[in-house]
């Protein structure tokens, strides 16, 4: 039998029986969500029965913490191997601690399982993160297929298509991982900016197993997802710049740390992945626009003039001037009787927006001193834009990093990643969080 004893506010002992005696115990303090191990002794007619690796099993599965820490001398060997076997890695030598020898601290940091919910517009996602970069299972309800029908996202329908696919989601994403709710650590989702209606969706949804399972809940920026979907793999380094290029935002964020951002330049007016959709439909492209736009570019030739974009020295962009003379010039040319060749319209429009892109992180990478930049956001997935300024960086000596293609496009898999980034500094929230359609970034 195993027994956990509180001793005080923040010192507790779990003791091991066998026939109703004591067997071993083990002390251990708790500081915010780190377990120091005071203690670990098995009385000495017990040992080699497995006692202490009980004990410490017990320990970390059922006290709740980030991670583990002790202290044992060098040459005790087998607590040292016991340890060892139990992911313990040395982490820093106290010189002669002890009267025979040096202490070794000892530290065993738990994995974190963090359940992410997108739905901010029109995917229904849910995604199981481990230590905020392995994407443990993710999968993604699109709805496209429908919303192709009215040309562009009905926000109505999506609300209702989240209410009617999110269970199933759910279900599915902890099928694929093979883990139940009870193993997650903490609960994330978006919360801002989208669809109220979409938002509300997964919102609701995660506070509601927050509050059943009893573990953190997580808001998260949308946009902050979208910049750590470039830490799914592998860790980002800072400082860095960061280029975020959606739907709804154009943003150069400066990140001197994962707890510091400080916005550098951002759209004035349009974003760049409107003007793609914009540019779509008025040369009758279905939805989704911006993917086929750049399909389009790809066969046509830059021969269509396009206006100067923003040219002011600063970091900020607008685009809604050449949305303004797409429109125009399809318009103009339509009434002339004259043919519009769409590939070559989307090949000088993309190169036109692609150097404004190019250009104005430029000016935010000298500003910022900058050797980092990572690219985020729906527009990611465009190849062109990704080849070009991936060659700006290598011409200049720069680090570039960008999230595969499928973590570029809303998904949850970028919340949980972002979500642990907050979870590590303890940023939980309230359980009457409600959904915004519009905030800036913040940490």
């Amino acid at each position: 039998m195993i027994e956990n004893k509180q001793i005080d506010k923040f010192n507790f002992q779990i003791n091991y029986y066998i026939d109703n005696d004591v067997a071993g115990f083990i002390k251990y303090e708790v500081t915010f969500e780190v377990i120091n191990i005071v203690d670990v002794f098995v009385y000495e007619n017990y040992r080699n029965k497995g006692v202490g690796s009980k004990l410490l099993s017990y320990l970390i599965k059922n006290v709740e913490a980030r991670k583990f820490m002790l202290e044992v001398n060098e040459h005790n060997i087998y607590a040292i191997k016991l340890y060892k076997n139990f992911g313990f890695k040395t982490i820093h030598v106290r010189k002669k601690y002890y009267k025979d020898g040096d202490a070794l601290i000892m530290e065993l940091k738990k994995d974190v399982y963090i359940l992410a919910i997108e739905s901010s517009c029109d995917e229904t996602s849910v995604s199981i993160v481990k230590n905020g970069i392995v994407d443990v299972a993710t999968t993604v309800n699109s709805q496209i297929d429908v919303h192709k029908k009215y040309g562009g996202v009905v926000p109505e329908v999506a609300s209702r298509m989240h209410l009617e696919n999110i269970t199933f989601v759910l279900d599915e994403t902890l099928s694929k991982a093979n883990m139940k709710l009870e193993e997650i650590d903490a609960f994330a989702c978006t919360y801002a900016p989208g669809l109220l209606g979409s938002l509300l969706v997964g919102l609701e949804t995660t506070k509601t197993l927050s509050l059943i399972y009893n573990k953190p809940f997580i808001k998260v920026n949308h946009m902050m997802g979208h910049i750590y979907a470039n830490n799914i793999g592998e860790n980002m380094t800072y400082p860095l710049l960061a280029l975020i290029v959606s739907g709804g935002h154009t943003d150069l964020i400066y990140m001197k740390d994962e707890k510091n951002i400080e916005y550098v330049g951002q759209t004035l007016d349009d974003a760049v992945g409107e003007c793609f959709d914009k540019v779509a439909r008025i040369v009758d492209l279905p939805y989704p626009g911006g993917p086929n736009v750049e399909k389009l570019a790809l066969n046509g030739e830059d021969t269509y003039k396009m206006p100067e974009l923003l040219n002011d020295g600063s970091a900020n962009f607008s685009f809604s001037g050449i949305k303004s003379h797409c429109v125009n010039l399809v318009h103009n040319e339509k009434q002339r009787g004259n043919e519009i060749n769409k590939e070559n319209l989307c090949c000088s429009f993309q190169n036109a927006v692609t150097k404004s892109l190019i250009d104005k992180t430029m000016i935010a990478l000298k500003k910022t001193g900058a050797k980092r930049l990572i690219l985020a956001g729906g527009v990611a997935s465009n190849s062109f834009i990704r080849e070009s300024l991936k060659s700006m960086c290598e011409n200049n000596d720069v680090e570039f990093s960008v999230p595969d293609k499928k973590y570029c496009t809303d998904n949850a898999t970028m919340i949980g990643a972002a979500a642990f980034v907050l979870y590590k500094q303890n940023k939980f929230s309230g359980l009457d969080t409600n959904a915004k359609s519009h905030e800036l970034l913040s940490l």
